[in-house]
Protein backbone atom coordinates (compact mmCIF):
# COMPACT_ATOMS: atom_id res chain seq x y z
CA UNK A 1 0.00 0.00 0.00
CA UNK A 2 1.58 3.41 -0.81
CA UNK A 3 1.98 6.37 1.75
CA UNK A 4 -1.15 8.12 -0.16
CA UNK A 5 -3.50 5.25 0.71
CA UNK A 6 -2.32 4.51 4.29
CA UNK A 7 -2.70 8.35 4.84
CA UNK A 8 -6.55 8.19 3.30
CA UNK A 9 -7.54 5.49 5.71
CA UNK A 10 -5.76 7.93 8.51
CA UNK A 11 -8.25 10.63 7.28
CA UNK A 12 -11.17 8.25 7.33
CA UNK A 13 -10.67 7.16 10.70
CA UNK A 14 -9.05 3.70 10.54
CA UNK A 15 -5.17 4.62 11.24
CA UNK A 16 -3.69 5.06 14.76
CA UNK A 17 -4.12 9.00 15.59
CA UNK A 18 -3.80 10.48 18.50
CA UNK A 19 -6.61 12.90 18.27
CA UNK A 20 -7.04 16.95 19.11
CA UNK A 21 -8.59 18.20 22.43
CA UNK A 22 -10.17 21.19 23.65
CA UNK A 23 -7.41 23.69 24.88
CA UNK A 24 -7.46 24.32 28.49
CA UNK A 25 -6.12 28.24 29.22
CA UNK A 26 -3.23 27.04 31.19
CA UNK A 27 -0.73 24.01 31.39
CA UNK A 28 -2.16 21.36 33.96
CA UNK A 29 1.51 20.50 36.49
CA UNK A 30 1.33 17.35 35.61
CA UNK A 31 1.55 18.22 31.62
CA UNK A 32 4.07 21.32 33.01
CA UNK A 33 6.33 18.58 34.49
CA UNK A 34 6.28 16.08 31.59
CA UNK A 35 7.10 18.74 28.62
CA UNK A 36 9.76 20.62 30.38
CA UNK A 37 11.62 17.93 31.23
CA UNK A 38 11.12 16.56 27.84
CA UNK A 39 12.07 18.98 25.75
CA UNK A 40 14.62 20.01 27.92
CA UNK A 41 16.35 16.49 26.48
CA UNK A 42 16.16 16.88 23.09
CA UNK A 43 15.69 20.52 22.21
CA UNK A 44 18.63 22.70 22.15
CA UNK A 45 16.54 26.07 22.37
CA UNK A 46 14.94 25.61 25.28
CA UNK A 47 17.98 26.30 26.97
CA UNK A 48 18.22 29.79 25.33
CA UNK A 49 14.85 31.08 27.11
CA UNK A 50 15.12 33.22 30.55
CA UNK A 51 12.45 31.33 33.37
CA UNK A 52 9.10 33.14 32.10
CA UNK A 53 9.93 32.62 28.39
CA UNK A 54 10.33 28.44 28.94
CA UNK A 55 6.91 28.88 30.56
CA UNK A 56 5.44 30.29 27.60
CA UNK A 57 7.21 28.07 25.60
CA UNK A 58 5.69 25.15 27.72
CA UNK A 59 2.44 26.80 27.25
CA UNK A 60 2.10 26.94 23.69
CA UNK A 61 3.80 23.64 23.14
CA UNK A 62 0.72 22.54 25.28
CA UNK A 63 -1.77 24.32 23.40
CA UNK A 64 -0.10 23.53 19.16
CA UNK A 65 -0.20 19.95 20.41
CA UNK A 66 -3.85 19.85 21.72
CA UNK A 67 -5.02 21.52 18.23
CA UNK A 68 -3.94 19.09 15.93
CA UNK A 69 -4.31 15.65 15.31
CA UNK A 70 -1.05 13.39 15.29
CA UNK A 71 -1.55 10.30 12.89
CA UNK A 72 1.53 7.23 13.37
CA UNK A 73 1.99 5.75 10.21
CA UNK A 74 3.85 2.31 10.24
CA UNK A 75 4.83 2.96 13.89
CA UNK A 76 3.72 2.83 17.23
CA UNK A 77 2.32 5.67 19.07
CA UNK A 78 4.41 7.65 21.80
CA UNK A 79 2.92 10.43 24.07
CA UNK A 80 6.18 12.19 23.88
CA UNK A 81 6.31 12.23 19.82
CA UNK A 82 3.85 14.69 19.11
CA UNK A 83 5.06 17.29 22.53
CA UNK A 84 8.34 17.33 20.97
CA UNK A 85 7.04 17.93 17.37
CA UNK A 86 4.89 20.61 18.62
CA UNK A 87 7.77 21.87 20.49
CA UNK A 88 9.85 22.48 17.68
CA UNK A 89 6.87 23.98 15.68
CA UNK A 90 6.73 26.79 18.47
CA UNK A 91 10.36 26.75 18.25
CA UNK A 92 9.90 28.33 14.94
CA UNK A 93 7.07 30.46 15.86
CA UNK A 94 7.78 31.50 19.49
CA UNK A 95 8.88 35.65 18.51
CA UNK A 96 5.22 36.01 16.36
CA UNK A 97 1.72 36.58 17.50
CA UNK A 98 -0.15 33.76 15.73
CA UNK A 99 2.27 30.55 16.51
CA UNK A 100 -0.71 28.07 15.86
CA UNK A 101 -0.32 27.13 12.09
CA UNK A 102 -3.90 26.87 12.03
CA UNK A 103 -5.01 25.43 8.69
CA UNK A 104 -2.83 22.54 9.67
CA UNK A 105 -4.71 19.91 11.51
CA UNK A 106 -3.24 16.91 10.56
CA UNK A 107 0.32 15.77 11.60
CA UNK A 108 1.75 12.23 10.05
CA UNK A 109 4.75 10.64 11.56
CA UNK A 110 6.60 8.33 9.97
CA UNK A 111 9.37 5.80 11.49
CA UNK A 112 11.85 6.80 8.38
CA UNK A 113 12.14 7.98 5.15
CA UNK A 114 9.33 7.41 2.95
CA UNK A 115 7.56 7.27 -0.57
CA UNK A 116 4.67 9.66 -1.26
CA UNK A 117 4.43 7.87 -4.43
CA UNK A 118 5.70 5.03 -6.24
CA UNK A 119 7.35 7.48 -8.86
CA UNK A 120 8.82 10.07 -6.17
CA UNK A 121 12.52 9.60 -4.25
CA UNK A 122 12.22 9.19 -0.64
CA UNK A 123 10.80 11.72 1.81
CA UNK A 124 11.89 12.86 5.49
CA UNK A 125 9.50 15.34 5.49
CA UNK A 126 6.81 17.31 3.46
CA UNK A 127 3.92 19.57 3.40
CA UNK A 128 0.80 19.46 1.43
CA UNK A 129 -2.69 20.77 1.99
CA UNK A 130 -3.48 17.49 3.75
CA UNK A 131 -1.02 17.77 6.70
CA UNK A 132 2.46 18.43 7.56
CA UNK A 133 4.56 15.12 7.28
CA UNK A 134 7.77 14.35 8.86
CA UNK A 135 10.40 11.10 9.57
CA UNK A 136 10.61 10.57 13.10
CA UNK A 137 13.95 9.31 12.56
CA UNK A 138 15.08 12.46 10.53
CA UNK A 139 13.82 14.93 13.17
CA UNK A 140 15.78 13.16 15.85
CA UNK A 141 18.89 13.32 14.01
CA UNK A 142 18.07 16.76 12.98
CA UNK A 143 18.11 18.07 16.68
CA UNK A 144 21.14 15.11 17.62
CA UNK A 145 23.74 17.29 14.99
CA UNK A 146 23.62 21.35 14.97
CA UNK A 147 26.65 21.23 13.29
CA UNK A 148 24.99 20.28 9.70
CA UNK A 149 22.79 22.84 9.08
CA UNK A 150 20.07 20.25 8.55
CA UNK A 151 16.81 20.14 10.98
CA UNK A 152 13.78 18.21 9.04
CA UNK A 153 11.21 19.43 11.70
CA UNK A 154 12.29 23.18 11.67
CA UNK A 155 12.22 22.93 7.48
CA UNK A 156 8.97 21.39 7.42
CA UNK A 157 7.51 24.31 9.88
CA UNK A 158 8.99 26.72 7.81
CA UNK A 159 7.15 25.34 5.00
CA UNK A 160 4.11 25.23 7.04
CA UNK A 161 4.23 28.39 8.18
CA UNK A 162 5.28 30.50 4.56
CA UNK A 163 1.85 27.95 3.22
CA UNK A 164 -0.38 29.35 6.48
CA UNK A 165 -0.21 32.79 5.38
CA UNK A 166 0.63 32.65 1.70
CA UNK A 167 -1.48 30.07 0.57
CA UNK A 168 -4.21 28.66 2.74
CA UNK A 169 -6.78 31.36 3.98
CA UNK A 170 -5.91 30.68 7.12
CA UNK A 171 -4.69 32.98 10.07
CA UNK A 172 -2.90 35.37 7.62
CA UNK A 173 -0.09 37.57 9.79
CA UNK A 174 0.10 40.42 8.12
CA UNK A 175 3.11 41.32 9.78
CA UNK A 176 5.07 38.34 8.91
CA UNK A 177 4.16 38.77 4.85
CA UNK A 178 5.48 42.18 4.62
CA UNK A 179 8.75 41.12 6.76
CA UNK A 180 8.72 38.04 4.62
CA UNK A 181 8.52 40.22 1.36
CA UNK A 182 12.07 41.37 1.81
CA UNK A 183 13.59 37.16 1.26
CA UNK A 184 13.05 37.35 -2.05
CA UNK A 185 15.33 39.99 -2.93
CA UNK A 186 18.43 37.97 -1.16
CA UNK A 187 17.68 34.59 -4.09
CA UNK A 188 18.58 36.07 -7.07
CA UNK A 189 22.47 37.83 -5.46
CA UNK A 190 22.88 34.65 -3.38
CA UNK A 191 22.26 32.55 -6.38
CA UNK A 192 24.63 34.74 -8.43
CA UNK A 193 27.54 34.07 -5.42
CA UNK A 194 26.95 30.57 -5.94
CA UNK A 195 27.71 30.51 -9.64
CA UNK A 196 30.52 32.83 -9.42
CA UNK A 197 32.18 31.58 -5.90
CA UNK A 198 31.01 27.53 -6.45
CA UNK A 199 30.30 27.23 -2.96
CA UNK A 200 27.45 28.64 -0.31
CA UNK A 201 27.12 28.57 3.45
CA UNK A 202 23.79 27.26 2.78
CA UNK A 203 23.74 23.41 1.48
CA UNK A 204 22.50 23.20 -2.06
CA UNK A 205 19.51 22.41 -1.87
CA UNK A 206 18.56 25.93 -0.81
CA UNK A 207 18.99 27.21 -4.17
CA UNK A 208 15.95 24.64 -5.60
CA UNK A 209 13.30 27.66 -5.73
CA UNK A 210 12.95 30.20 -3.33
CA UNK A 211 10.66 28.18 -0.93
CA UNK A 212 13.57 25.82 -0.32
CA UNK A 213 15.89 29.00 -0.35
CA UNK A 214 13.45 30.33 2.65
CA UNK A 215 13.45 26.80 4.43
CA UNK A 216 17.09 25.94 4.73
CA UNK A 217 17.74 29.51 5.82
CA UNK A 218 15.26 28.99 8.64
CA UNK A 219 17.44 25.71 9.57
CA UNK A 220 20.71 27.25 9.78
CA UNK A 221 19.17 30.39 11.76
CA UNK A 222 18.66 27.84 14.54
CA UNK A 223 21.08 25.11 13.79
CA UNK A 224 23.67 27.44 13.99
CA UNK A 225 23.24 31.34 13.91
CA UNK A 226 27.20 32.63 15.06
CA UNK A 227 27.93 31.08 11.49
CA UNK A 228 25.03 32.00 9.14
CA UNK A 229 25.66 35.81 11.03
CA UNK A 230 28.97 35.34 10.40
CA UNK A 231 28.99 33.89 6.95
CA UNK A 232 25.45 35.60 5.55
CA UNK A 233 24.87 38.40 8.16
CA UNK A 234 22.23 40.10 5.56
CA UNK A 235 20.30 36.99 5.39
CA UNK A 236 20.67 36.35 8.90
CA UNK A 237 18.91 40.00 9.88
CA UNK A 238 16.24 39.40 7.69
CA UNK A 239 15.40 35.58 9.03
CA UNK A 240 15.88 37.48 12.29
CA UNK A 241 13.13 39.87 11.52
CA UNK A 242 10.69 37.71 10.08
CA UNK A 243 10.84 35.59 12.93
CA UNK A 244 11.12 38.11 15.62
CA UNK A 245 13.92 36.46 17.11
CA UNK A 246 17.77 37.21 17.05
CA UNK A 247 19.10 34.39 18.50
CA UNK A 248 22.41 36.57 19.01
CA UNK A 249 21.22 39.33 20.60
CA UNK A 250 21.20 40.34 24.46
CA UNK A 251 17.09 39.82 24.32
CA UNK A 252 16.87 37.30 21.97
CA UNK A 253 13.34 36.66 21.45
CA UNK A 254 10.04 38.97 21.51
CA UNK A 255 7.72 37.56 23.00
CA UNK A 256 5.86 40.81 24.12
CA UNK A 257 4.28 40.63 20.26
Amino acid sequence: MSIVSKIVSHLFGRGKSSDASSSPEGTPPHAKKEYTNLIAQYIPYFHLLTPSEKELFIQRTWLFRNNKSFHFVNMAAFDGVPVLISAAAVQMTFGLRDYRLGFFKDIYVMPDAYQYDLQSPPYIGHVSPQGIFISWKHFLQGYADSGDNVNVAIHEMAHALSYNNFVAVADTDWEFRDDFAKLPGLYGPEMNKLIVNKRSYLRPYAFTNPQEFWAVSVEAFFENPVGLKDNMPGLYAVIAEILNQDLQARHRINTTV
